[in-house]
């Protein structure tokens, strides 16, 4: 923590602290403060002291009182922000290292940090300013540069990103993360050869540099496919996480598997690592090809000499980040599922002859069996007749407070009805403790506790593709309260295999789903931010989202719980319109439409 003391009689405190013993100097500090009055040296000791302690919560009390008594005060506005941001309340943070900026312009401390913060918000651009100013103050700091390097290559900067890294490896020509990050920033850029050297430089930096390895292998699955000469005959090289358990990897590994099963075309598979072998084949030769098609973020696809760049992702907003739209700048075509994403991209500027609409696919239905799950008292979960599912990954898009609001108000501990909530791939305890807070805020904004509304059933592990088709079929209906989709893989297949569907109405649920089919709730443009924090949801940030109306919502619940409303199915349109075939060969179509096949 930052000092600055200039009270005689605090010297014995300092003393104290300075030997390693600081619950004597808090207690010394303490009472200079009864014996006369307030001083922020003493209350900037106090606080470093107790943050010394392992006393971070009673630290703030101090340390915000020597800012309100002495605004100018470096180094308890230093201690008061590092706290803020280890606490991870990033706006107080930004605010106070936004004023230390100011305070002393040539603070770098200040600046590194202000960038810093700003990323962990999403204000990438921002960001980039704060490290650019850090990189200003001292050029020759190798930490400075990579760290404005690294924010440039999140912000879509790529080529500025490039000689930040190179900057950093001159400075620190040691530094094996940084030729690592910049041998990844070339293959974002296309130049294989240049990323191969800095690659193998890195290894022989430290053999055991994270990602080199993967790298090289990168580099070399690129280099042979360049090799294939002669004409092409129609092939398709498709690159993404198909080894992941992602929605990204799942829709991979669904269209290659299509796209092998029937033979459409010649077919390479190159993992997200370049490592990964597809299961049950050989996918890994150069196959005569056009293009590469990226089941990935913009941020993750690289190009491959000699071969069109062709994106296939989605956004949950109603317009993509400025990144994204100047990552996408590198891509030939830009593929999304949907119309709405198709218009996130429009709407931020992108070309919109390079856009293209590829539905994706939903799962014929397949045998399975049912999982025995018991609800909390005992019961088991098959015995309630309407039994509710939402699997969503636990972040704020997927509005799992707004859930919990809903049921809250919608449903009794008498109704029979059972809420089956799956979160995440696996909830560890920092996860679990934050769904704690969730629940005890939903049950505070509607003046109930959770004991008061129908059980709730908490799933929290990864479950393999035949867990999850069985946990559908526990279900009898399924429900979403998202505040955007770029698809929706979990509810397309719930309407599949028959489930009764509840759905916000907007983004991708509108390519699939209308009132003939499922329960839409009525929902609103707003600012894509974070219940009960200041600011946005990071990878939103000044962007907008979705907000569904939670009590039309709360209605639509009565209605199927206590009502009785027999919601009409989705089977015949999801499993008839949207299979995997007709989403491979819309993919075939669309290469073949702009001439790379």
């Amino acid at each position: 923590m930052r000092k600055r003391f200039v009270v005689p009689d605090l010297d014995p405190a300092i003393a104290l602290y300075q030997a390693g013993r600081p619950a004597e100097a808090a207690a010394a500090c303490l009472a200079l403060l009864e014996a006369r009055s307030r001083d922020a040296d003493i209350l900037n000791l106090l606080g470093a002291a107790l943050v010394s302690t392992g006393n971070g919560d009673t630290a703030v009390g101090p340390l915000e009182e020597a800012v309100r008594i002495t605004p100018t005060h470096v180094a308890a506005r230093s201690n008061l922000a590092l706290l803020r941001q280890q606490r991870r309340d990033w706006a107080a943070a930004e605010a106070h290292f936004g004023v230390l900026a100011v305070l002393d312009p040539a603070f770098r401390f200040a600046q590194d940090r202000l960038g810093a913060v700003r990323q962990e918000r999403g204000d990438l651009d921002g960001a980039v300013h704060a490290r650019t100013r850090a990189v200003q103050i001292d050029p020759c700091s190798g930490l400075a540069w990579f760290n404005l390097a690294s924010v440039r290559m999140l912000a879509g900067l790529f080529a500025e990103a490039g000689a930040g890294f190179r900057h950093a490896i001159a400075e620190d020509p040691a530094g094996a993360l940084a030729h690592v990050q910049l041998g990844e920033m070339l293959l974002r850029l296309g130049e294989v050869e240049g990323a191969s050297a800095v690659f193998r430089r890195a290894l022989r930096l430290d053999p055991a540099a994270p990602n080199a390895g993967y790298g090289l292998a990168r580099c070399a699955r690129y280099r042979a496919m360049a090799a294939v000469t002669g004409t092409p005959t129609g092939g398709v090289a498709i690159r993404g996480p198909f080894e992941s358990a992602t929605g990204y990897g799942y829709f991979c590994q669904r269209l290659i598997r299509t796209l092998r099963e029937s033979q459409r075309a010649p077919l390479e598979a190159i993992g997200i690592n370049g490592t990964e072998s597809w299961p049950g084949g050989t996918l890994d030769r150069p196959v005569a090809a056009r293009a590469v098609v990226s089941c990935l973020i913009p941020l993750a696809v690289e190009r491959v000499p000699g071969r069109a760049t062709v994106t296939f992702s989605m956004f949950e907003g109603t317009r993509i980040p400025p990144a994204w739209r100047r990552m996408s700048a590198f891509s030939d075509l830009i593929v999304v599922p949907t119309e709405s994403s198709r218009l996130a991209w429009a709407e931020q500027g992108f070309p919109e002859d390079r856009l293209r609409v590829c539905p994706l696919g939903v799962d014929p239905v397949e045998p399975g069996s049912v999982p025995v799950l018991v609800a909390p008292g005992g019961r088991l979960v098959s015995s309630y007749r309407h039994r509710v599912l939402n699997v969503s990954d636990f972040n704020p898009r997927k509005n799992i407070d707004g859930l919990m609001r809903v049921w809250l108000r919608a449903t009794a501990s008498t109704d029979d009805a059972v809420l089956i909530l799956k979160l995440g791939r696996s909830l560890d305890p920092a996860a679990r403790a934050e769904l704690g807070v969730l629940v005890r805020g939903a049950e505070r904004a509607v003046g109930r506790r959770l004991a008061e509304a129908a059980p709730v059933v908490l799933i929290g592990r990864l479950l393999d593709d035949e867990e999850m088709t069985g946990l559908h079929r526990a279900a009898t209906h399924y429900w979403s309260l998202s505040h955007g989709e770029g698809w929706d893989l979990p509810m397309t297949k719930a309407g599949a295999m028959g489930l009764g569907l509840i759905a916000p109405a907007h983004s991708a649920y509108l390519a699939y789903l209308d009132e003939g089919i499922a329960r839409l709730i009525p929902s609103v443009v707003g600012p894509a931010r974070v219940p009960g924090q200041e600011g946005f949801h990071p990878p939103f940030h000044g962007l907008d989202w979705w907000v569904p109306d939670e009590e039309a919502a709360a209605a639509i619940l009565r209605g199927i719980i206590r009502g009785g409303d027999r919601l009409p199915s989705a089977r015949d349109r999801l499993a008839g319109r949207f299979t995997w075939e007709r989403s491979a060969d819309r993919l075939l179509a669309i290469l073949d439409e702009a001439g790379l096949r």
